[in-house]
């Protein structure tokens, strides 16, 4: 296990991050200010194209995620030697890089949500809760629905059914990592 202590900018705690190598881990990026950018479906796109060019500098396999008009969910398997600080700084200045026409805004909030995926109990409540997520924010009626999602994927695999996701499932009835 490491830990990454993270600097005090002035009013910001001084915190450590602790991440096991090759532990599974749930993330959650924040647009700046909560500003919808990732509306637009090339900045989706953009977002899903640099997930994957990070890959080849920070090895990790993807496990799940869902885009939202402005946050990311995504559910992650880091390589051994990869840095999940590192790769997240990667994944937002590689998005920053593609999008020009935002040159100059700040697109992220400067942290980010990490939880380590503790067992499988656990890793099947964070992928339906990503998955889910759609639903709850007012995107559609039934997670399948959403476009922006790793659930066609899952529901090909056989692990959740098309219709999968109209009400809220147990499994995430009390959770809340936003």
């Amino acid at each position: 296990m490491y830990a990454r202590r993270v600097r005090n900018h002035g009013a910001m705690p001084n915190y450590r991050r602790y991440f096991e190598p090759g532990r599974s881990v749930f993330l959650t990026l924040v647009t700046d200010s909560r500003r919808p950018w990732l509306r637009d479906p090339d900045a989706k796109s953009c977002l899903l194209a640099a997930m994957g060019q990070v890959r080849r500098f920070h090895p990790f396999r993807n496990i799940a995620y869902v885009v939202l008009d402005d946050h990311l969910h995504w559910l992650l398997s880091p390589a051994l030697a990869t840095n999940v600080s590192y790769l997240v700084g990667s994944l937002k200045r590689d998005v920053s890089f593609r999008l020009p026409s935002r040159a100059g805004r700040s697109l992220w909030q400067p942290r980010f949500y990490d939880h380590l995926i503790r067992d499988d109990d656990d890793l099947h409540r964070h992928l339906d809760y990503i998955h889910f997520n759609p639903v709850k924010h007012g995107y559609c009626d039934v997670a399948s629905a959403y476009r922006w999602s790793s659930l066609p994927q899952w529901v090909e695999r056989g692990v959740y059914a098309r219709d999968w996701g109209r009400a809220e499932p147990d499994t995430i009835h009390a959770m809340n990592p936003e």
